[in-house]
């Protein structure tokens, strides 16, 4: 089966998906809500793609990478509210970088998955009707 752009997409922004929920989990407090909904993510992501390669292109994959991406910009969002103070004294040099520098990370890997995620959405698949 050819693999489309979108495909190729969604796998490296699932496995980008992957790395900010492990780069989270290794960052300090953790909220369920954040693991829950990259956790979400993940499986859908990985359900496109388990679909793609046994269906082949459908009309309703583009939703599963949107709930995906979504999802994924909503747990950056959200992880900021344990965050927020962590930062707030960063930038006041009552902290050190070291003290918020896995959160960071994860914070821009969900951005990048979030993105690549969204414009794999957004690649139309030809689909047989």
């Amino acid at each position: 089966m050819k693999k489309t752009v979108s495909f190729t997409l969604a796998v490296i922004g699932t496995i980008a998906a992957l790395v900010a929920l492990i780069l989270y989990l290794k960052s300090g407090p953790v909220m369920n809500y954040v693991v829950t909904m990259n956790v979400i993510a993940i499986v859908a992501g990985v359900l496109y793609l388990v679909t793609y390669g046994k269906l082949g292109a459908q009309a309703w994959h583009p939703y599963l990478l949107s709930v995906a991406a979504v999802l994924v910009l909503g747990a950056v969002g959200y992880s900021l509210i344990v965050e927020v103070e962590a930062l707030g004294y960063l930038v006041s040099g009552l902290r050190q970088w070291s003290d918020v520098a896995v959160w960071a990370y994860f914070a821009i890997v969900g951005v990048v998955s979030w993105l690549v995620l969204l414009v794999a959405s957004f690649c139309r698949n030809p689909v047989k009707q």
